[in-house]
């Protein structure tokens, strides 16, 4: 027996999760450092629009955070949470599709 490594982890926190290649992107770097839209612009070579729609979607998936900072003006530091808090969200909706698979049998 094998035991998993980090890149089976990260296959299978983006299928069950259903992250984009960019969320993907976006999500793993920030779990190195946090982030602002313009910092993940320049990580991604996208646009900010595109940038920001996949944060919005990190976050409706509950897999970042966003806290509002002051300086001069008001921006955005966005936050990963951390793996082992995002498998615990992976296994919890692994477990809800495997119960609502077993009920349509």
């Amino acid at each position: 027996m094998t035991l998993p490594s980090l890149e089976n982890e990260v296959t299978l926190v983006s299928e069950i999760m259903n992250l984009t290649e960019l969320e993907q992107e976006i999500y793993f770097h920030m779990l190195k450092e946090d982030c602002t839209v313009k910092e993940l612009v320049g990580v991604s070579k996208r646009t900010r629009s595109v940038v920001q729609r996949a944060l919005q979607d990190l976050m409706d998936k509950n897999m970042i955070v966003r806290e509002g900072r002051i300086n001069k003006t008001v921006y955005y530091i966005y936050k990963s949470l951390p793996l082992p808090d995002v498998k615990k969200k992976v296994k919890i909706v692994l477990s809800d599709w495997y119960n609502s698979a077993v009920k349509s049998l």
